[in-house]
């Protein structure tokens, strides 16, 4: 009996430090509000190599309202791909409070042969958000965007 009790204890103790981690995970994840033509997003801030290089991938879905901001520290021409996708996006780069380019309803890869989208111009910021939005608002390249993070 002792053997089962320690397994249980083993056990208990995994789930309540992984609790912990996914609390300290969602502490420490940064939220802010981007607007873009007057519709505002609440997003998530990605700044860690490892948070940059998962983004959206594995999870179901996003919110309408709701936007992935991944911040970069310099203006480059991040390219993004979309490995690991479960759901078409937009991907908008911002950069000097303006939108810089659009990738309207990047679509969820078939193959493993992953196309990756840049964007025409350096910027530092890239939005994902749910695949038709930009269209639906009108969102175009020259667009000032207000940041709140």
């Amino acid at each position: 009996m002792q053997g089962k009790a320690k397994l249980f204890l083993y056990i208990f103790l995994i789930i309540i430090i992984s609790a912990i981690g996914l609390r300290i995970v969602n502490f420490v994840t940064k939220r802010g509000e981007i607007e873009i033509k007057s519709k505002v997003f609440k997003i998530e801030i990605l700044k860690n190599e490892w948070e940059l290089a998962k983004g959206l991938s594995g999870r179901e879905s996003l919110a309408e309202n709701k936007g992935l901001l991944f911040v970069f520290p310099s203006s480059e021409k991040h390219g993004f791909w979309m490995r690991g996708m479960k759901f078409p996006i937009d991907i908008i780069w911002i950069d000097n409070g303006e939108v810089i380019d659009i990738k309207q309803n990047a679509p969820i890869p078939l193959t493993q042969n992953y196309e990756t989208y840049s964007p025409s111009a350096p910027a530092n910021y890239v939005l994902e958000i749910n695949a038709g939005l930009s269209e639906k608002y009108g969102f175009k390249v020259g667009d000032k965007v207000k940041m709140k993070l």
